[in-house]
C-alpha cells in the first residue's frame, strides 16, 4: 500500500467469518506508539502517518479453526528535505570549491543546481550525486547558489552564499639571502601581504616565535633586526594570515664583517650575487647601507650595483616656450643610498661606470659647444661630453669621427628630423654618480627626444 504524506490514516482490514484474535506488529520495529488502533473488526488505523511509519506490516488472525499470517508493505510518500553542508562559504580565486547537498524524500528527490542571477561557470561547474563542484573560482563566480530538490510530493530550495576574495599575496617581500655587517644598527626585513580579508603577519626564527630580544615588528609587518650580532644568524619566516589561508617567505641572514664593496665581498666573504650591506668608508663614518653585488658580471670581480628612479626610457616633455637650453629637468634619486655614501661607495673602487642615453628628433644636445643638453655630476657641475667620449662637446661618434655631421660631435646634433641616438658608457668615477639630467630643443611636435640613464656600477679595489 502507498499513502502520501500527509494523511490521515491508514486502515487494512482483515475479512473472517468466524470469531477470530487479530494482531498486528510491525517487522524490525514496532507499531506507531499512540497512533494506531486495531478495531473489532481486525482492522489496523495508522493516524498521521509519518515517513517513519514506512515498512513491513504483520497480521495474525487465531480461532479454533487454527491461524493464519498475511503482511503488508506500507510506503510513505513525502515532500524533500535538504540538508546543505554549508550555508555560507568563502574561497579565493583559482581555488576549487565543493558544496554537497543532500535529500530526504519518497520517492527520492531529484537535486539540481542553479545561480540566483546568472548561470554556473561555464566549463567549470558539475554536479557528482548532488554535489556541486567549482573549479579554478573567479571573483564573478560570487553570489547566492540554490540547490534545488523535487519529487511528486513537492519541492523544496535551499541556498549558499559563496563569497570570493582576491588570493592573499606579498605585496613586499624580505630578500631571500641577506648579508650584513656585524655591529650594525639595524636591519629592516620588509614583510607586507596585501588581501581582501583581514590579515596578520608573524615572524619566526628557525621555526621557533621567539626572536631576538633586540628585534621589533612593526605594524606594517616589518622585522626589525638591531645591533646585528653572530647571534641573529638564521632563517627568519614571515607568514600572511587570513581567514581562508596562510602565505608564507623566507629570509636566511649570514652576518659578515665590515667590507667596503661588493668586490670585497666577492674577494673574502662570498661569491653568490645578493644583496649585502656594505661600509664604503668603514666604521664610524657614513652608516652602512644595502646593495645588490653582482658576482658574474666584469669577469666575476664583484660589482656594486646602485639602482634609482630613473633607469626606464623616459619622454623628455616640453617646459615653456620652444625649450630652452637646458629647461627640461630630471633629478636622480638612488635607492637605498645617499650621495655622500656614493661618493665613499666610488672612492674605495677602482673602477665606476654608468650607461646614458639620448634618443632625438629634431633635437640637439651638445651642439659645439652652445650645449642644449648636459648631465650634472655629483658635485655639481655641467658635464660637457657624453657618454663614450672623454673630450667637451663630444659625444662617442665625436671620438671616433663617425657622426653623420663631422662638424658637430654628436648624432642628435645633425639636428635633420630623423630619429638618431648618442649612446654610451660615462667613466669618470670622480664625476659619478649622475645627479641631474638636463635637455632642450623640445617643443613636442617635430622636436622630441628620450632620455636613460643606467645603474650605477663600481668594482674594482683601490
Amino acid at each position: 500500500m502507498k499513502v502520501r504524506q500527509p494523511s490521515s490514516n491508514v486502515q487494512w482490514t482483515l475479512i473472517r467469518r468466524l470469531h477470530m484474535y487479530v494482531t498486528w506488529s510491525k517487522q524490525n520495529s514496532s507499531l506507531p506508539v499512540g497512533r494506531h488502533v486495531v478495531e473489532s473488526s481486525g482492522a489496523l488505523i495508522v493516524n498521521n502517518v509519518r515517513p517513519e511509519d514506512e515498512g513491513f506490516y504483520s497480521c495474525r488472525g487465531e480461532n479454533l479453526l487454527g491461524s493464519v499470517n498475511a503482511t503488508a508493505k506500507l510506503t510513505v510518500h513525502y515532500a524533500p528535505k535538504t540538508f546543505l553542508s554549508s550555508k555560507r562559504l568563502m574561497a579565493e580565486e583559482k581555488q576549487n570549491v565543493t558544496i554537497a547537498c543532500t535529500a530526504s524524500g519518497q520517492p527520492q528527490p531529484r537535486i539540481t543546481w542553479s545561480k540566483s542571477f546568472g548561470c554556473l561557470p561555464k566549463d567549470r561547474a558539475e554536479v557528482v550525486n548532488g554535489t556541486l563542484k567549482l573549479y579554478n573560482v573567479a571573483k564573478t563566480d560570487g553570489g547566492t547558489y540554490l540547490c534545488n530538490t523535487k519529487n511528486i510530493m513537492g519541492s523544496k530550495t535551499d541556498t549558499v552564499q559563496l563569497t570570493i576574495f582576491s588570493p592573499l599575496r606579498f605585496k613586499v617581500r624580505p630578500p631571500q639571502e641577506l648579508t650584513p655587517m656585524i655591529d650594525l644598527a639595524t636591519v629592516p626585513l620588509p614583510c607586507l601581504a596585501e588581501s581582501d580579508l583581514k590579515t596578520i603577519i608573524t615572524w619566526t626564527k628557525d621555526g621557533k616565535s621567539s626572536l631576538p630580544v633586540d628585534s621589533d615588528v612593526l605594524q606594517n609587518g616589518t622585522l626589525i633586526l638591531r645591533n646585528i650580532k653572530k647571534s641573529h644568524e638564521s632563517s627568519y619566516t614571515c607568514k600572511a594570515t587570513n581567514a581562508l589561508t596562510t602565505v608564507e617567505t623566507k629570509v636566511k641572514i649570514s652576518v659578515q664583517v665590515s667590507t667596503p664593496s661588493c668586490s670585497m665581498i666577492k674577494k673574502y666573504v662570498s661569491s653568490k650575487s645578493g644583496n649585502y650591506v656594505i661600509d664604503p668608508d668603514g666604521e664610524g663614518g657614513l652608516a652602512p647601507f644595502t646593495a645588490f653585488c653582482d658576482m658574474t658580471d666584469k669577469s666575476g670581480v664583484g660589482v656594486t650595483v646602485i639602482s634609482h628612479d630613473s633607469e626606464s626610457r623616459t619622454y623628455v616633455h616640453q617646459v615653456s616656450g620652444w625649450g630652452a637650453q637646458g629647461s627640461y629637468s630630471r633629478d636622480i634619486h638612488y635607492s637605498g643610498a645617499s650621495l655622500s655614501q656614493l661618493a665613499s661607495l666610488t672612492r674605495v673602487s677602482s673602477h665606476c661606470e654608468q650607461f646614458i642615453k639620448y634618443e632625438c628628433q629634431g633635437s640637439v644636445l651638445l651642439f659645439n659647444g652652445n650645449p642644449h643638453g648636459w648631465w650634472v655630476s655629483l658635485d655639481s657641475q655641467t658635464m660637457r661630453y657624453w657618454g663614450g667620449a672623454s673630450a667637451n662637446d663630444k659625444c662617442a661618434c665625436g671620438m671616433t669621427n663617425s657622426c653623420p655631421d663631422p662638424s658637430f660631435g654628436c648624432n642628435c646634433d645633425k639636428n635633420d628630423f630623423v630619429w638618431r641616438e648618442d649612446i654610451g658608457l660615462l667613466t669618470d668615477k670622480t664625476k659619478l654618480p649622475v645627479k641631474q639630467l638636463r635637455f632642450g630643443d623640445i617643443n613636442n611636435n617635430r622636436q622630441v627626444g628620450y632620455h636613460t640613464l643606467g645603474k650605477l656600477k663600481c668594482y674594482g679595489i683601490v
